[in-house]
């Protein structure tokens, strides 16, 4: 974008990606220097120093965890996994455009069940049993819902759960973002079988997506499948060193869930304030908004971009249309630079390039 504009991204208010709103935590650039003298080696294969670290900051056992090059490498995988050539698989949506991707370069079939606006996209999990009884390989959930913000409750992500085990499909849930309210993980929730699997990324709220990690929970069996598709230094020295300073710093995960809660309800408000826009609650560190006028999200990013502010179009996730976007928890001052051009841009004081 910044090419297309013509400027240095730096110039850029970027609240199109939700990343950690105050960054990494402030040991990691330590950790990550000094593992600097370690790249000339070959990372340990399998990373199981961090997988106990991950052990021990999730109360689970270190053989129920993979660690990968970013969760969307494990998305990428799971088709495979299982050993199918090809499969059937359910998406709840709207959600994050890569589960579909990665089952069509596999050749999976898909099908999608969507999730209304009009309700907050409410879960029926009677509705989600009924559909799954059609006979599917793979189910993938995402909680809190990635764009739509929505935290689903255990009881609904236990009642998902069971009409999986029954129907026989595996169940996929990405809990990529449930970092900002980690009480609601199904971590603890879910039975010592073969048939689910969790996948967790450290790049939103720990703030280093430029390192690539992420790591999914599952049975033993199911984990040593994954190891098995895995290229063998999948994780490099330094992602490993960041993600260890990470998990050790808790008062930086305590600052953070703090901040984000406050400010996303101060930005939800002020969003809130704008007639044209409709909010919809969330419990990560962005906010989906529904456009009630006649501008399109497409030309409201581009009357922000003017001010050389980048919102995330949504028209392009299914089960969205032309009216949706979704904004970045930032910090305070940059909240109120969008709130800002927001409201100038409804006014008409923000000239389309």
């Amino acid at each position: 974008m910044a090419r297309q504009l013509g400027v240095a991204a730096e110039e850029l208010l970027d609240f199109s990606a939700s990343i950690n709103p105050l960054g990494p935590a402030p040991g990691i650039r330590a950790a990550v220097a000094a593992a600097f003298d370690l790249v000339g080696h070959y990372p340990e294969t399998g990373s199981p120093g961090l997988r106990l670290a991950l052990a021990g900051y999730h109360a689970l056992p270190a053989e129920s965890i993979a660690v990968a090059n970013g969760s969307t490498e494990l998305i990428h995988l799971l088709p495979r996994l299982g050993g199918r050539s090809s499969g059937r698989a359910l998406l709840i949506v709207p959600t994050f455009s890569e589960y579909a991707h990665a089952l069509e370069l596999a050749g999976w079939s898909l099908d999608y069940l969507f999730l209304s606006p009009e309700n907050g996209f409410a879960l029926d999990p009677a509705r989600v049993a009924a559909e799954l009884a059609h006979g599917y390989d793979l189910l993938f959930f995402c909680n809190p819902g990635n764009p739509t913000g929505r935290l689903y409750p255990p009881d609904e992500i236990a009642a998902l759960y069971a009409s999986c085990r029954r129907s026989g499909c595996l169940f996929v849930l990405d809990e990529a973002f449930i970092d900002f309210a980690e009480e609601n993980s199904a971590k603890h929730l879910l039975a010592e079988s073969d048939d689910w699997l969790i996948l967790r990324s450290m790049t939103k709220f720990f703030g280093f997506p430029g390192l690539r990690l992420g790591y999914a929970f599952a049975s033993p069996a199911v984990t040593a499948r994954l190891q098995r598709l895995l290229p063998p230094w999948s994780v490099g020295v330094l992602a490993q060193a960041a993600a260890l300073a990470a998990l050790a710093d808790r008062e930086h995960c305590r600052r953070t869930r703090e901040f984000v809660s406050a400010e996303r309800q101060r930005l939800a408000e002020g969003l809130g304030r704008i007639a044209a826009c409709r909010v919809y609650p969330g419990a990560a560190n962005y906010l989906l908004v529904q456009l009630g006028s006649g501008m399109t999200a497409a030309a409201l990013q581009q009357r922000l971009l003017a001010q050389r502010i980048l919102i995330r179009d949504c028209s392009n996730f299914a089960g969205l249309d032309e009216r949706f976007f979704r904004v970045a928890v930032r910090s305070a001052a940059e909240n109120d630079r969008l709130l800002q051009a927001l409201a100038a841009a409804f006014r008409g004081e923000v000239n389309i390039p």
